[in-house]
């Protein structure tokens, strides 16, 4: 029996980032054709981008009820179900002819990515219980790469119709998750997985994780504005933090296999100094090298923590996603919003406050990997070093 979707068939493995690449794309293409969007359904551009803040709203009020309805249900099915939805969704918004039915249908097309967003990552973890940090990794390389290329892509598409690149991006979402793998049923006789932390433990995770967000956003949200006053080229610069969080989250599924809480904290702690360097030295030089940093930590960091959620609770994937998806989201908009709250100061004050925003998320992951250490069931091991002790026999395929 195959210990995880590499050797599943290429189809099989490349399904679910495939398939989560299609709906951040489907999320997201909307932002970069919003004067197309208006002109055709005869609105402004203000209205017009009410559809991807109902969308992101719909996503993150829906995640956990819908994740915690869905794991009732076999996952795979659920999950091919959920990405059908999404897909005949986001054809019903790109088909709308009006604002009211493109707003309804966006809204509902959120509440399905809610659903299929945790969904894709619980299946991800349950069809590779013996490496799930590298099958976490892959879809969340998926993320990455949409982001980079997929919504540069439906820009490009848009300037011909805004339809084209929604509907496209949707159907390409029904066409990858047709070929998700299937959960591998636990062997007997090893214990592979930490005992079942309480809820209260993966809340404050994710309460920690999205803190962490929080600081992050804070200075990606502004990031442009502090390129172009250091005289710097945007575009080039946002480049290189694209390009070094997809480097990132290439790699971090080797690097969440063990000690995943410390390497979080060591990955915050990083990106917070570099902030701090940025609005304490501004210059070009500690501008390019805190966005490759940021954008590097940024490509670890969700590896780590979700995977070390979903090890915490493995028998209830797809709730413990959807609270990872309820971090982020939180964590981008009170990032975004506590950002611009201090831009009045100078172009680094966000970064600055992104600083001390991570030193916070950091201080309280220390503190919950020292508690969870302390909570180790005896005859079983610690999530932080389960792989250690079983490296040899489980990591080998």
């Amino acid at each position: 029996m195959p210990s995880n979707t590499l050797g599943a068939g290429p189809l099989s493995a490349a399904a679910l980032p495939l398939a989560l690449f299609f709906a951040v794309t489907v999320e997201m293409a909307p932002a970069g054709a919003l004067a197309h969007i208006a002109a055709a359904l005869h609105t402004d551009i203000g209205s017009a981008a009410a559809g991807s803040s109902i969308y992101a709203l719909s996503t993150a009020f829906l995640a956990l009820p819908l994740a915690g309805f869905a794991q009732r249900f076999d996952l795979r099915n659920a999950t091919i179900i959920a990405g059908l939805s999404f897909t005949v969704l986001g054809l019903a918004a790109a088909a709308a002819p009006g604002l009211t039915g493109y707003l309804a249908f966006r809204a509902l097309n959120g509440a399905a990515h809610a659903a299929f967003f945790p969904l894709v990552l619980a299946l991800a973890a349950a069809a590779a219980p013996r490496n799930t940090a590298q099958a976490v990794a892959r879809v969340l390389l998926g993320n990455g790469l949409a982001l980079a290329l997929g919504v540069p892509a439906a820009e490009a598409l848009a300037a011909l119709d805004w339809r084209l690149p929604l509907a496209l991006a949707s159907l390409g979402v029904a066409a990858a998750v047709s070929f998700a793998p299937h959960p591998v049923p636990q062997e007997g006789g090893i214990t592979e997985k930490p005992a079942e932390r309480s809820p209260a433990g993966i809340v404050w995770l994710a309460a920690l994780f999205a803190l962490a967000l929080a600081g992050h956003f804070a200075y990606y949200t502004f990031l442009a504005a502090a390129v172009e006053a250091q005289g710097l080229p945007a575009a080039l610069v946002l480049s290189l933090y694209g390009a070094a969080v997809i480097a990132a989250t290439a790699f971090s599924g080797p690097i969440a296999r063990q000690n995943r809480l410390g390497r979080a904290v060591a990955v915050i702690a990083i990106e917070s100094l570099v902030l701090a360097a940025m609005a304490t030295v501004p210059g070009p030089a500690t501008t390019i090298i805190a966005a490759v940093t940021a954008g590097a930590c940024f490509g670890f960091l969700p590896t780590l923590i979700q995977t070390e959620m979903l090890e915490q609770a493995p028998q209830h994937r797809a709730l413990v996603s959807g609270a990872a998806v309820v971090a982020f989201n939180t964590g981008i908009a009170v990032g975004a919003v506590s950002g611009a709250t201090v831009t009045g100061f100078s172009t680094n004050a966000p970064s600055l406050l992104g600083s001390a925003l991570l030193v916070l998320s950091a201080v309280g992951l220390a503190t919950a990997r020292t508690f969870a250490r302390k909570q180790i069931v005896p005859g079983t091991q610690d999530s932080d070093e389960a792989e250690l002790g079983t490296a040899s026999g489980q990591y080998a395929n």
